[in-house]
């Protein structure tokens, strides 16, 4: 650990159960999932395989397993659902804001859920998951005051400080973006800001077995509107982050973002502000979602950060 902040770089040796993970996802061809969502070509029988989802407008079930420790709360916000998961238990006085990942066009899938649990027993934190919209039926304003008024809402009702607010993929780029806004805006700010790989461009295409570039340009310019790609809701490494909570960055060397998330740290570092930065060999776009001994240290890291605070 550094003054301004932790740096890991996984050892081990990459597990055979992620290798498997990831043979299979080339096999069955996901890295296409989001190019075919954008052209009206989606292959239903991959999409109940790899997300356990019928339409990628609707979110997956929440699993009976998760509601066996949890008390749930569904709550509209702007006609979406919020979802607020409490552990029966009592718990900690810490609370998750998660923003789902999905390219803009996907809803939450089973794998945000098992994960979201892992984290939840691990954690023993109250999870709070908003349903916001998606492109290409909706902008990045919809998504971002869906987003708000949700996070109004929960820091209406515990500590601002206590919140963790989390995401994936573009539920990472939504995370960011939205604490540049808060900032902005003059509004409380969450204690901490975890990312599931950074969501910015560049090229591992090949080795990236989940995302490929050709779909998330198209989301991109969907979710993007008429707006400027580079605005920072958008786009939040072209904002700044001076101001911002402690940011906890889980990257995988085979995501087609790594690039970015490198440039992004060593950019926070030059600038003297707090980053934390684990990166994991091997592992390809949000590989901390699904259940491998890769994905259960990386939860072992993300209870220490937490606990920290």
């Amino acid at each position: 650990m550094t003054k301004n902040g932790t740096r890991y770089v996984h050892t081990e040796p990459w597990s055979a159960e992620s290798r498997a993970f990831q043979d299979a996802l080339y096999q069955g061809e996901v890295k296409g999932l989001f190019a075919s969502v954008m052209a009206g070509t989606i292959n239903k029988e991959m999409l109940k395989s790899f997300a356990d989802i019928d339409d990628v407008r609707n979110a997956a079930p929440i699993p009976t397993s998760l509601l066996d420790i949890c008390d749930l709360r569904d709550d509209k916000v702007i006609g979406r659902d919020v979802w607020t998961l409490t552990p029966r238990d009592g718990g900690q006085d810490r609370t998750i804001f998660y923003n789902h990942g999905g390219g803009y066009v996907i809803n939450i899938t089973a794998a945000h859920w098992q994960y979201l649990e892992a984290l939840c027993r691990a954690t023993r934190a109250k999870i709070v998951v908003p349903d916001y919209p998606l492109a290409p039926d909706s902008t990045y304003e919809a998504a971002f005051s869906c987003i708000e008024a949700a996070f109004e809402r929960v820091a209406s009702e515990t500590d601002p400080a206590k919140i963790v607010l989390m995401g994936d993929s573009a539920g990472g780029g939504l995370s960011l973006g939205f604490a540049q806004t808060l900032r902005d805006s003059g509004k409380p700010l969450p204690g901490q800001v975890f990312v599931l790989s950074n969501p910015d461009m560049d090229l591992v295409d090949d080795r990236d077995h989940v995302l490929g570039m050709r779909g998330l340009v198209q989301a991109g310019r969907a979710y993007a509107g008429s707006q400027d790609p580079r605005h920072h809701q958008i786009s939040p490494i072209y904002g700044s982050f001076e101001g911002l909570p402690s940011i906890s960055i889980f990257q995988g060397t085979h995501d087609i973002f790594v690039a970015e998330s490198r440039k992004l740290v060593a950019r926070l570092q030059r600038e003297g502000l707090s980053v934390n930065y684990f990166e994991f060999p091997n592992q390809r776009h949000v590989w901390a979602l699904f259940q491998t001994p890769e994905s259960k240290t990386a939860i072992e890291k993300m209870v220490e950060l937490i606990d920290r605070k």
